[in-house]
């Protein structure tokens, strides 16, 4: 097995700065743990890519935050993210440890993580903002294309909300 340091996460821009009004940082945190709690998950955050990096903006991690807080930021090679988009990885694992890619990311050891849900957020352009992820230290086979039609609704409420100046309402549940 090949095994890969990997880097400490750095620090970036905090989420006010995507945001017009502290209305919608609140919305989009509010977003995330309803998400977060309603999938039974440990973790949701909302990424950006910017120069090759994950940039970590929102977190819900309540009792992880040592592990990840906002405006940390991750190499994308280190991460589930790239992988998704690239079509090596689904946005929605089960059971990491039944995909090889994610196998050999130390990440997936480091933290651990057992099950994962991720999809892009998109600009009003459709190009790729970042993402927005959920996961868990356990596998979850419980996790389904429901739960994934969910997130993905999810995820294009905040890019509207970040790029298409309308308001996000709350996350149904």
């Amino acid at each position: 097995m090949h095994i890969v340091r990997t880097a400490m996460p750095q620090q970036s821009p905090p989420l006010s700065t995507l945001f017009a009004s502290s209305d919608d940082g609140v919305a989009l945190q509010n977003t995330l743990d309803t998400v977060r709690e309603t999938l039974g998950m440990e973790v949701a955050y909302l990424s950006e890519f910017i120069q090759e990096r994950a940039v970590f903006h929102a977190v819900s991690a309540p009792g992880l935050e040592a592990m990840i807080r906002p405006s940390q930021s991750m190499d994308l090679r280190e991460v589930y993210c790239k992988h998704i988009l690239d079509g090596g990885l689904p946005s929605l694992m089960t059971d990491t440890s039944q995909h090889a890619i994610a196998t050999d990311l130390p990440i997936t050891q480091m933290i651990p993580i057992g099950s994962h849900l991720s999809v892009p957020v998109r600009r009003a352009d459709g190009t790729v903002f970042g993402m927005f992820c959920f996961l868990s230290r356990h596998a979850r086979p419980d996790l389904g294309q429901d739960d994934l039609t969910m997130v993905l609704a999810q995820s294009e409420r905040v890019g509207t909300r970040l790029f298409g100046g309308q308001t996000l309402p709350p996350p149904e549940t």
